[in-house]
């Protein structure tokens, strides 16, 4: 549901996903697909608000590590966004767990803007040889159209009975 800034005609739409307060603020991440598969293309998506409203004029840097080693695979340095809903693209090499943990410098906050704001995410990784029907994918494809055809059979009954 979008939310409206007073004020304005403007509406603002964030990630839905797994949320960590930080302070005075919310971080949303939502890896898509979800879960991630080992050797395919992903995105980490993440929104970082205050009240429910975006942040403006962030700095953000990610590291991923293997959970069970803390073993470093990645990291991708400080990149300046406009806007704190932010999608990364990134390819997961191995089927296991891993920590995504998220480092944003915020303008104009005192605490955050030297110092970054720090959140750690879980996410495992799904196999390849063995694919995970996505939870979008189930709904729109299998779980809509059967609740959809049931619906319609039990309205036919009980219009028959009538």
């Amino acid at each position: 549901m979008p939310i409206f800034a007073p004020g304005t005609n403007l509406a603002y739409a964030h990630f839905f996903g797994v949320i960590q307060n930080v302070g005075q603020y919310q971080i949303v991440f939502q890896p898509y697909p979800n879960p991630p598969v080992a050797g395919q293309n992903s995105t980490l998506n993440f929104s970082i608000l205050q009240d429910n409203y975006n942040i403006n004029n962030v700095y953000v840097a990610l590291v991923i590590k293997e959970k069970n080693t803390g073993k470093i695979v990645d990291q991708i340095p400080y990149r300046f966004y406009e806007f704190s809903d932010i999608t990364i693209p990134y390819r997961f090499q191995n089927t296991t767990d891993y920590t995504v943990t998220l480092d944003a410098r915020l303008n104009g906050d005192t605490q955050y803007q030297t110092t970054p704001l720090v959140a750690n995410f879980d996410i495992s990784t799904g196999n390849p040889n063995q694919p995970i029907v996505p939870f979008d994918t189930l709904m729109l494809y299998y779980v809509t159209p059967a609740s959809a055809a049931a619906a319609g059979i039990a309205i036919y009954i009980r219009s028959k009975k009538s």
